[in-house]
């Protein structure tokens, strides 16, 4: 697959993990919103995007994900659209991301995040985050961290099968654990945005996972119970098999 390093001009945990990462073949920097980038829409290849992560915690964190709203598009991108969720890539830079904080013995937050803000595409895209505030993206020791994870997944031929998953909050504790021990995630749906899915909504996470996912696992106490046979019915609409994990 074809790939493209995105970061934006606008952001300066873009810039340093771009500086840190140095000079790579196929770069493209924006002058957009890391959430917006237009320019990009008609890419046909995996983007891989530097981006800062915020959060009100201002926790030092290493994070990745990939885009789309299950509901209205507050941050970027289109309601109710997904990108694709390249699974394998996500699931090898979760794990890239840990073994660097474990080599390098640092005390950062490593997730794996739901599926949230633009930009909807219909094409791969991963994000490889940095945070959580200023003094977050502002760390070099970050910076260098996120530019290894891009170098690891620049040079990474995926093999293997992956599943979707529902449930759980927005950092997707139960998803990084399961991930950090070789399972693979494409589009994550959580618990606040259960009461969202409808069955377009749950075959966009089907048809823009790759590869094709082998089935939906659910986060069985991260769900409301109102919630699963809704999504169970549809999800046997779609012949998707399911499993629950509690």
């Amino acid at each position: 697959m074809k790939k493209l390093v995105v970061g934006s001009a606008k952001d300066i945990a873009s810039v340093n993990i771009l500086r840190e990462l140095g000079e790579v073949h196929k770069t493209f920097i924006s002058d957009s919103s890391i959430v917006e980038l237009p320019e990009l829409q008609d890419e046909k290849r995996l983007l891989i995007v530097a981006s800062p992560h915020s959060s009100k915690a201002g926790v030092k964190s290493f994070s990745v994900h990939t885009t789309g709203n299950f509901g209205k598009a507050k941050v970027g991108g289109k309601s109710k659209v997904l990108s694709i969720a390249p699974a394998l890539y996500l699931g090898a830079g979760l794990r890239k991301f840990e073994d660097i904080k474990n080599q390098e013995k640092l005390s950062h937050q490593v997730t794996l995040e739901v599926t949230h803000h633009g930009p909807s595409f219909n094409t791969p895209i991963i994000y490889v985050e940095i945070g959580s505030d200023k003094k977050g993206w502002e760390d070099l020791t970050s910076a260098k961290a996120a530019a290894k994870v891009i170098e690891y997944l620049l040079d990474f031929e995926p093999e293997g099968m992956c599943e979707i998953g529902i449930g759980g909050p927005h950092y997707a504790p139960n998803f990084t654990k399961w991930t950090l021990k070789g399972k693979n995630f494409g589009h994550i749906c959580p618990k606040y945005a259960a009461e969202e899915l409808d069955f377009n909504l749950l075959k966009q996470m089907v048809d823009k996972t790759t590869p094709n996912p082998e089935s939906l696992v659910f986060d069985w106490k991260g769900i409301p119970s109102s919630e699963r046979s809704k999504i169970d019915n549809l999800a046997n609409e779609l012949g998707i098999s399911t499993r629950k994990v509690r």
